[in-house]
């Protein structure tokens, strides 16, 4: 029962609030006044819910091959949506296996025999009484390791007609007669204009996975402040949050959490500048940029709320493995979310192939110069402002050089292929999650910059303690390219520990900065769990705390 109340409230956030804007984003993007008009208010209100029907069995990462087609009946003046395979299924597909009256579906539009590329349908799969349109097949996907309040489905559609007006024709459009004009004259380019509609959604996975990881924090360091172990007197008084171990284990994910927030916060202020909707045309190179800062963003989110709920889960012991105290339904979002909106290692080839055609640019060319030098700290400088960000600027721009060095020695197509795929996935992975943590950490530093006095303060030990956790992990990367010595490389493991120390006693205000309502924390740990205990509460969620 806790574990299914847990899964809900992630169940919420995806079936009422995620995926629906969604729907209503692409209909707003790639539909027109017809289809705003047609189902915008129902899916708003949630009388009319819809999903987006774009994945297939067998075609995720390439869906530009996608096997669903649309063609037009110009007698009919009708579209014909068909599923001619078992691998062409919609699948995965959110919202479709319970609730969704409507689809946005994404199919091959074919006229007379001709492919002009993957465009977006409203099609009818549910009746408003739910019952399934005729030509539909609906399949639940069946019990996931987690997120099981998500009704995921898998679609079907058996030569289902729709009117020619629920083409999304925003930048296509389909004449009575079968003329067909696009603003966008390649069929791979309109299929990357379907694909925009993703960065939206991969900003809000990265903040649903944020508030995962906020919540593991919160339970964790409220237990760890609360739970007395053995102290210096063999006694049990001493909370073991005053323990090196915890500290260490815990406040370099704090650290890493709240940066990964305020590099999130950047990413959404500037996707936000080219979205469309305020009908500006953006400049194709700072969207290429926002491209490239959403692909990098989820990932990290996805990953840290990954590791944070591990963790988190092994410093309470036997208290955290019970579903009752959260980290179970956490560990298993954090997985939904690696692989939602793009498998993140997907992703990072995409920030990595962006990313190499950017290098004439001022920023870049100056990443690449400092990739060049060995970075001019010694053992007590090394937690600098200006230092850290030369060491991430500096692995940024090493790991693109040599990946550039590399891609120019390639000759034919092929070639390039099985390079990038089969001899230099290391670096392209290497270069995505350089630019990703660089661009965090640059975030970060411009909040520090711009904010009051109090609240930089205690924002300095934070970015610090989370440079200092990326550099350690890249440590033997950053001493084998010389980039710093051995001596800077054995003081960082002891710089962590003082930053843990220093932050230690302002770890719960921290924690309380998220802004966590008790009753969404709810797990016995993060409370009295000593009054929890004093009946035979079934590891349920038991008693008036939690009414």
């Amino acid at each position: 029962m806790s574990e299914s109340l847990h899964c809900s409230v992630y169940a919420y956030c995806a079936t009422l609030v995620y995926f629906p804007s969604w729907t209503s984003g692409t209909v707003l993007k790639l539909g027109t006044k017809f289809h705003h008009d047609k189902v915008l208010k129902g899916i708003d209100s949630l009388d009319a819910v819809g999903c987006f029907a774009l994945t297939e069995l067998g075609y995720g990462n390439n869906a530009v091959e996608m096997e669903t087609t649309a063609t037009f009946d110009k007698d009919a003046d009708e579209f014909i949506i068909n599923t001619p395979t078992t691998v062409a299924q919609k699948y995965w597909i959110t919202n479709s296996a319970v609730h969704a009256k409507w689809s946005a579906v994404f199919a091959q539009l074919l006229i007379d025999g001709t492919n002009h590329g993957i465009h977006g349908f409203l099609v009818r799969i549910r009746n408003e009484d739910m019952s399934i349109c005729p030509g539909v097949r609906i399949e639940d996907m069946g019990h996931k390791m987690g997120c099981n309040g998500v009704d995921n489905g898998k679609l079907w559609f058996d030569e289902v007609r729709i009117p020619r007006e629920y083409l999304m024709n925003a930048n296509s459009t389909v004449e009575r007669d079968g003329t067909f004009q696009s603003k966008i004259a390649k069929p791979r380019d309109r299929f990357l204009k379907v694909a925009d509609q993703l960065l939206s959604g991969r900003i809000c996975i990265a903040s649903m996975m944020q508030s995962g990881s906020k919540e593991a924090l919160v339970i964790a360091f409220r237990y760890a402040a609360s739970r007395l172990a053995v102290g210096p007197r063999g006694k049990s008084d001493t909370a073991i949050l005053d323990y090196q171990l915890q500290q260490r284990a815990l406040l370099p994910l704090l650290a890493q959490t709240i940066c990964l927030n305020l590099g999130l916060s950047y990413v959404k202020d500037r996707w936000a500048a080219v979205s469309g909707f305020d009908g500006i045309v953006p400049d194709p190179e700072i969207f290429k940029e926002v491209i490239m800062l959403c692909c990098a963003i989820k990932p990290l989110c996805a990953w840290n709320c990954q590791e944070t709920a591990t963790t988190c889960r092994e410093r309470c012991g036997g208290q955290g493995y019970l579903s009752c105290n959260r980290f179970g339904a956490i560990l298993g979002f954090s997985h939904a979310g690696m692989t939602a909106e793009g498998d993140n290692r997907v992703l990072m080839q995409k920030v990595a192939k962006e990313y190499m055609t950017t290098m004439k640019a001022a920023a870049v060319q100056a990443r690449l110069k400092a990739g060049q030098s060995p970075i001019k700290a010694i053992a007590t400088t090394i937690c600098q402002p200006d230092l850290i960000q030369q060491c991430f600027a500096a692995r940024d721009g090493r790991l693109l050089g040599l990946l550039a060095k590399k891609m120019a020695a390639v000759g034919a197509k092929e070639e390039t292929f099985d390079v990038w795929m089969k001899q230099e996935s290391d670096t392209v992975q290497a270069l995505g999650m350089a630019y990703a943590e660089r661009e965090t950490i640059e975030a970060s530093y411009r909040v520090i910059q711009q904010a009051p006095e109090s609240v930089s303060q205690i924002l300095k030990p934070v970015v610090a303690l989370y440079a200092m956790k990326v550099i350690e992990t890249n440590l033997g990367w950053y001493l084998s390219e010389g980039l710093l010595s051995t001596q800077v490389g054995a003081a960082v493991p002891q710089h962590i520990r003082n930053i843990c120390k220093e932050l230690a006693p302002s770890a719960q205000r921290l924690c309380e900065s998220f802004g966590i309502p008790d009753h969404l924390i709810a797990a016995p740990i993060a409370t009295n769990w000593v009054d929890y205990n004093k009946v035979d509460n079934q590891g349920e969620m038991y008693g008036s705390m939690f009414r």
